[in-house]
């Protein structure tokens, strides 16, 4: 099962965190590797409070209790390698069960992307819990570069040692028609960063897709600011391709066990 896990050692591994990693022993425990950062297109759904007005608009607002979320390998992974990292999981289930011990509340593939899903039963009998929305992200350490540490100290007010800051990146967000402007890109986002917090990535960067004014200010109502240094870096020179922006990663104490979270 070592084959189908990766768990990202931090560079300040607390003792809490390590015993923790120390207690599985079927995991692959690694040095992160360097990674190109991806060029984030989110798709997302929740873009302004007044850009759909119609029915949707009076449906019920979603919460993590109404929703299961899975993590995935990413898009174009083979069967036959879903197949196996979800049999590999199943050991580790299993192995945990039976040694009581407590398994990390999520673990991430190889290959330093992911795909998160987002699952809801509509109310009544006889309906069926369906797929309502598809989000891909990176949840390797990236390596930082002067740009970062620039933007860091100048959004922050916070003063690194050189290179030192890890970042990963959402690359898309999709949410089915039914289900925009239902809270679910935002809920969505908050389980991106505590997976991201969780490898030790310290900040998440994504481009916001074309010269829509209002999908940027969805996200910065959601705690992302905009990083005109790292336009060029994220392959979106002068904004050709959107907005560049950041956000601080992080979860607060007791989110895995409010949030219904499967991995494989």
């Amino acid at each position: 099962t070592s084959d189908a896990f990766t768990v990202v050692v931090p560079a300040a591994t607390t003792k809490k965190t390590m015993k923790m990693i120390i207690m599985q022993p079927s995991f692959s425990v690694r040095a992160a590797p360097k990674i190109r950062l991806l060029f984030a297109t989110p798709n997302d759904e929740d873009i302004t409070e007044t850009s759909m007005i119609d029915d949707e608009s009076t449906k019920k607002k979603l919460t993590h209790a109404d929703i299961t979320w899975k993590l995935r390998p990413p898009e174009n992974t083979t069967k036959l390698t879903r197949l196996q990292t979800k049999v590999g999981a199943n050991v580790l289930r299993l192995y945990s069960k039976f040694k009581g011990q407590k398994l990390p509340p999520v673990l991430c593939p190889k290959g330093g992307r992911a795909m998160l899903e987002a699952y809801y039963r509509e109310p009544g009998l006889f309906k069926r819990r369906r797929m309502i929305g598809r989000f891909g992200f990176t949840t390797s350490r990236g390596p930082s570069n002067t740009e970062i540490d620039t933007t860091i100290r100048q959004i922050y007010n916070i003063n690194p040692p050189p290179l030192s800051a890890t970042i990963a990146a959402i690359i898309y967000m999709y949410v089915e028609a039914p289900y925009r402007n239902r809270n679910v890109g935002s809920l969505a986002l908050t389980v991106i960063s505590a997976i991201q917090s969780v490898q030790a990535v310290d900040f998440t960067v994504l481009v916001a897709a074309g010269n829509d004014e209002g999908l940027v200010e969805w996200y910065e109502r959601n705690g992302y600011v905009r990083a005109p240094l790292l336009q060029e870096v994220m392959g979106s020179a002068g904004g050709e391709f959107g907005v560049t922006m950041i956000a601080p990663v992080g979860v607060k104490e007791g989110f895995f066990e409010e949030c219904d979270l499967k991995w494989w």
